[in-house]
């Protein structure tokens, strides 16, 4: 059955030893002034601030990152006190003079994630071990009532292979864990769902910032 379009994000699968995960959270930060939205599941990268801890939405889905974005906390002023958030809604005005948002971010190189893959073309087993691309207009476009990501594969011709820049390596197609007739679980249509790893990620780069 072909597979339906309902991206999610990137949405944690296990770590890749198999021990139990802790989901590897790292407490970053986000600049209260950013105006981009960040969903649960969405990749994020460092913030063009020279030297800083904070992290925005990536310019494009080709690029190294932090990690996956896991929720925020920040002071929202219409109700007086600090809130939990499973998405940052971008600029969040008067609460800027609290200072930065707190942000929880997946960045442990060794954790699994699946992901649905865009409509541009059909992922399948024969792409197991190759690196990949997101789909950069995906993120930052999640629903606002889950906070749920709507990031996806970017699955054309010339962003799956063996370049090393690309954030995420296919490690295996979700069909192999999920009963059959599951949405994603068609590897012959495009959507499919793919189980991904960290590729280049800030945690897994030898070389370090100049700035």
């Amino acid at each position: 059955m072909a597979n339906t379009i309902a991206p999610f994000g990137f949405r944690s699968f296990g770590h890749r030893d198999g021990s139990a995960p802790t989901m590897g959270f790292e407490r970053r930060f986000i600049i209260s002034s950013d105006t981009a939205q960040i969903f649960t599941g969405d990749p994020v990268a460092n913030s063009s601030v020279a030297g800083s801890p904070y992290i925005t939405l990536p310019t494009t889905g080709t690029v190294e990152v932090v990690g996956i974005f896991g929720g925020c906390e920040y002071y929202n002023s219409n109700v007086g006190r600090v809130v939990w958030a499973p998405y940052f809604p971008g600029n969040i005005g008067a609460n800027a003079t609290v200072g930065p948002v707190t942000a929880y971010v997946i960045t442990d190189p060794e954790m699994q994630f699946i992901v649905q893959g865009s409509t541009s073309a059909v992922l399948g087993s024969s792409v197991v071990g190759w690196n990949i691309a997101y789909l950069s207009t995906s993120v930052g476009q999640g629903n606002t009532t889950t906070g749920i990501s709507a990031a996806s594969l970017m699955s054309s011709a010339g962003t799956v292979g063996a370049n090393s820049s690309f954030p995420f390596r296919i490690v295996d197609v979700y069909s192999n864990f999920a009963p059959p007739g599951v949405n994603g679980t068609d590897n012959t249509t495009a959507g499919a769902i793919m189980v991904v790893a960290p590729n280049n990620w800030d945690r897994k780069t030898l070389t370090g910032a100049t700035t």
